[in-house]
Parts: C-alpha cells; sequence; structure tokens
C-alpha cells in the first residue's frame, strides 16, 4: 500500500501523510501542539518552518541525488533496492531526473555542494540562535517546529553520505545536538536508539 511520503500515521483505515496534513488532521481531531502560542509566535513558527522546507530540506534532496557520487553509491542503491530488476534501475533514475528537474527550477541545479553545506550552515545558524539555551523553540513545550526540525537534524545526523561535512554543520552547533538528544529522550526513549553523541556519533545507514 502506498502511503505518500514520511512521515506518516496510520489511523484505524486511513492513513495521513507529510507534516502539514498530519498537523491539520490532529487539529481536526483536537490537538494542536501549538495552542500555547500567540498570533506572533504563530507567524514566527510558520516562518521558521518555512526556512527549514526552503533550505534543510531541499539541501537534504541535493546532496542525496544532484551530488552524483552519493546517488551513485548510496541513494540510488537505496531507493531502488525494494524493486526487482530492471524495475528498481529505472525508479531510481526516474526520481534523480524528477529531484533534478525540481532543483533547476528552484534555482540550486547550479549551486555547487560547498554553496549547499553554506545554506545548511546558515539555516543551523538561525536555529540556534532562535532556540538559544531553551528546551524547545517557544515556550516549555515542544511546537511543530519542534518536530520539524528534529525530523530533519536527527535524520541527517544519522543517514550516511558519501562525506560527514553536512552531519558536521549540525555537530558544530551545541544546542542543535542537545535539542535532539532532548527529543530522543524524551518521546522515543522507549525505542532503544543510541543516544546522539557529539564526540561519538558517526552517520548509520538507515
Amino acid at each position: 500500500m502506498s502511503v505518500g511520503k514520511v512521515p506518516f500515521i496510520h489511523v484505524g483505515n486511513q492513513v495521513v501523510s507529510e507534516l502539514g496534513p498530519i498537523v491539520q488532521f490532529t487539529k481536526a481531531k483536537g490537538h494542536s501542539l501549538s495552542d500555547g502560542l500567540d498570533d506572533v509566535q504563530r507567524a514566527e513558527m510558520k516562518a521558521y518552518m518555512e526556512l527549514v522546507n526552503n533550505m534543510l530540506l531541499t539541501a537534504e534532496l541535493y546532496i542525496q541525488w544532484c551530488d552524483e557520487a552519493t546517488a551513485a553509491q548510496i541513494t540510488r542503491p537505496r531507493y531502488s533496492s525494494p524493486y526487482p530488476w530492471p524495475l528498481n534501475h529505472i525508479l531510481a533514475y526516474q526520481k534523480q531526473w524528477e529531484v533534478r528537474r525540481k532543483m533547476s527550477a528552484i534555482g540550486w541545479a547550479g549551486k555547487s555542494l560547498e554553496q549547499v553545506y553554506e545554506d545548511v550552515s546558515q539555516c543551523c545558524q538561525a536555529l540556534s540562535q532562535r532556540l538559544g539555551t531553551q528546551q524547545y523553540f517557544f515556550n516549555k513545550q515542544p511546537t511543530e517546529l519542534d518536530a520539524l526540525v528534529f525530523g530533519h537534524l536527527f535524520t541527517i545526523l544519522t543517514t550516511q553520505l558519501t562525506s560527514d561535512e553536512l552531519s558536521d554543520k549540525i555537530k558544530s552547533y551545541s544546542n542543535l545536538l542537545s535539542f535532539c538528544r532532548r527529543i530522543e529522550h524524551n518521546y522515543f526513549q522507549e525505542h532503544e536508539r543510541p543516544g546522539l553523541d557529539p564526540l561519538s556519533i558517526r552517520p548509520s545507514l538507515m
């Protein structure tokens, strides 16, 4: 069964995929992580979520599919592994073509890896400054922004690539690492995932 893009939730016979629709679905059921925010804070939260989607998500796609070394050694084999030959190759190259077409449409096709890494660093710097010494980005409870940031940062920290440079950008912000460890400990400890140690963590294949 196709469920669309991750993350997704399965509620009864219904599958809801991607963060935005999940947030809307849970809000319709009377649950919202941002209920305690005022209008100004909600606007700020949405602005930071746009930053994450426009920078971190795009950078992840670029590195996975537009850096040929990463695409050949990691992304295409991983993406195609559930499918038989020759469908596996066809679908992997089709996905790569779709991502590269998207990068051209948004003006990222001509960027170098160094420029993409710098974009990630600037995004992390903005997030780090907003988080400061707080436990979460707003108040003492996590919001949709915390869920989004954790998802991307944790994925980058634990996904194998041909270079550690992307994860190293995140590791240079100690409060973002502490934030990831806090979310993992408070909400995913029962899954017995290894802790995020800024001195010992190495990316591993998901």
